[in-house]
């Protein structure tokens, strides 16, 4: 999976905060960007069908992006084809609430605390939640994000 190109594909997209931001710091930014991505993850864990869950998954993946692009994290995200493989060899969760609630979790840490570890462990639940849980290809996930940056 090419973060790098995905990462540059999120740049280019139209700003369209769900939450707005109220001002003009950066703190407020970056607030509105973990709140975007936070709304994103609910979105996607309400998803049935498997059309909405990619179009679901690939919005959060994008919102994951702005974060890391905000915060200059995005090399954290990088991921090896090796690693790739790692997470498509691990079992399946029995509970998705719970890879929610993870999720939410260390993002919340990620930003109160302002720590990128928390940031990339959530990152790395994502991803193998969309390739395990959700049954995704990668190319799948590529290809739709570049549809929603051509739109």
């Amino acid at each position: 999976m090419d973060v790098n190109n995905l990462a540059r594909l999120q740049r280019n997209l139209p700003k369209a905060y769900v939450f707005k931001p109220l001002g003009v710091s950066e703190q407020e930014k970056e607030a509105s960007l973990y709140g975007d991505l936070s709304v994103a993850l609910a979105i996607l864990a309400e998803k049935t069908d498997s059309d909405s869950k990619l179009a679901a998954y690939c919005r959060a993946l994008l919102a994951f992006l702005g974060v890391a692009n905000e915060k200059k994290w995005t090399y954290l995200l990088l991921l090896s084809p090796e690693e790739l493989k790692q997470f498509k060899q691990k079992w399946q969760t029995k509970s998705f609430s719970k890879i929610y609630l993870i999720l939410q979790q260390q993002l919340m840490k990620s930003y109160f605390e302002r720590r990128s570890d928390y940031f990339v462990h959530a990152w790395r639940i994502f991803i193998k939640f969309g390739l395990v849980e959700l049954n995704l290809t990668e190319t799948e996930i590529e290809e739709y994000c570049e549809r929603l940056a051509t739109k």
